[in-house]
């Protein structure tokens, strides 16, 4: 392996770690923000296990297709130096630009199904109250001339 294949594979795995980190925070901050009662949060330690997991088994998948399986001993450390590179530098900045992410994409999204599905929710009513006040003497004769039938 020459020098430069070296330094390419230190600079992956570091960019590997920043992703770990990037994750791993972005599943934290997610779990956090939840609410107490709900299940998920009460299973946060499990589905933070699970994200570790999937993301080793991601980082050896990763290293096997970009170094056709060799594993050096400098890889780990490589991605811990982006793990800890993203805890000191990086986190602020990626927090900040998914606050932005989540102001300019996810909430204009989630309020526009909200009135979408509020509009047709209003509509079902609207329909339902129509057929309602048609079928009002129908049922009310329905009651006078059957409905005493079967009462005792």
């Amino acid at each position: 392996m020459t020098i430069s294949a070296q330094l390419m594979s230190a600079v992956i795995m570091l960019a590997s770690g920043l992703f770990v980190g990037c994750v791993i925070d972005s599943t934290r901050a997610v779990l956090g923000g939840l609410s107490g009662r709900q299940w998920i949060r009460q299973c946060a330690v499990v589905l933070e296990l699970m994200v570790w997991v999937a993301l080793g088994f991601c980082t050896f998948y990763f290293l096997y297709v970009t170094k056709g399986g060799q594993w050096r001993a400098v890889d780990p450390l490589f991605q811990l130096v982006g793990i800890f590179a993203y805890d000191k530098l990086f986190r602020r900045f990626f927090r900040f630009v998914g606050r932005v992410f989540v102001l300019l994409f996810i909430r204009p999204i989630y309020w526009i199904i909200y009135i979408i599905g509020r509009f047709f929710l209003m509509c079902w009513h609207v329909c339902r109250s129509i057929v309602l006040f048609i079928l009002t003497p129908f049922t009310k004769l329905y009651k006078v001339t059957i409905g005493n039938r079967f009462k005792k």
